[in-house]
């Protein structure tokens, strides 16, 4: 979310590290490993304490694994898209959203530009990230009603990030890699999408409005938890909503549906089991 821009006030820590060394000097590599590696951990630690909590998914800078050079991350970004088994997939639309954040901004640019470049070619990749967008269906039953969780400490509430609003990023991420758009905020991705005529005009409206207003909810929802004094969370009650917000809501939902229909058409993909 961070590297989308797209942050609320329940987050966690998401970043990684990219830097350059002379080819074969193997004390300049050596040395680049031992400053980063100081640099990542204290890093991360001064985020921890201004309020960000740790990954625990350890995706963060302090692992070394997301602390690499150039030449490793753009054999990364090659390897998942050639073969892209489940991981690659998850670390794909995890890290394919990043954007530079400081230092050398030349580095970051040109991994982007190896993956604008790329993914439009990488058709079975873009088959699996296409199927893994049809996994989150649409939290509403056949009779429209909201699907909420049925017991545990969010009972009768829906998690309106994961079931709203991740079915929104897939979609932009998949069209904009599809498409060898750069942009990885989502708002901008659609309007990419929209003006280069590769998404209908309608749908990218109906997109943009069915995406902002779930995010309003979501930010409305985590700033009234903050000044109860709880922590934030994505959990909304559908009962707490107006009959009009129930209705927009819904009809929000709804719009996954077409988006979804629109994947199955565009990259010719079946459902998933």
């Amino acid at each position: 979310s961070e590297g989308r821009q797209e942050q609320t006030f329940k987050t966690d820590q998401d970043n990684a590290l990219i830097y350059e060394t002379p080819p074969e000097e193997w004390e300049a590599i050596k040395q680049a490993k031992l400053y980063f590696r100081r640099f990542g951990n204290l890093a991360i630690e001064h985020l921890a304490n201004c309020g960000y909590p740790l990954c625990k998914g350890q995706m963060m800078a302090s692992n070394p694994k997301w602390r690499k050079p150039y030449s490793t991350w753009h054999n990364y970004f090659d390897r998942w898209m050639s073969a892209p088994e489940p991981q690659a997939v998850l670390h794909a639309t995890i890290f394919f959203d990043f954007r530079a954040g400081y230092g050398d901004m030349a580095l970051a640019d040109r991994l982007r530009d190896f993956l604008v470049q790329e993914a439009p070619r990488r058709s079975i990749f873009l088959i699996h990230l296409a199927k893994d967008c049809l996994v989150n269906k649409p939290p509403l039953s056949f009779f429209r009603n909201f699907i909420v969780e049925k017991d545990g400490e969010h009972k009768n509430r829906l998690d309106i990030k994961t079931r709203g609003l991740v079915p929104y990023v897939d979609f932009g991420r998949l069209m904009a890699l599809k498409h060898g758009i750069k942009e990885t905020n989502t708002i901008a991705r659609l309007q990419a999408l929209a003006d280069g005529d590769f998404i209908p005009r309608d749908l990218y409206v109906e997109t943009r409005e069915a995406y902002e207003y779930q995010m309003q909810l979501r930010l409305v929802h985590q700033l009234q938890m903050m000044e109860a004094g709880n922590k934030p969370d994505n959990y909304i009650d559908p009962a707490e909503l107006s009959d009009l917000e129930k209705q927009t809501l819904k009809e929000a939902f709804a719009v996954i549906s077409r988006l979804q229909g629109y994947i199955k058409s565009e990259m010719r993909v079946t459902e998933v089991d």
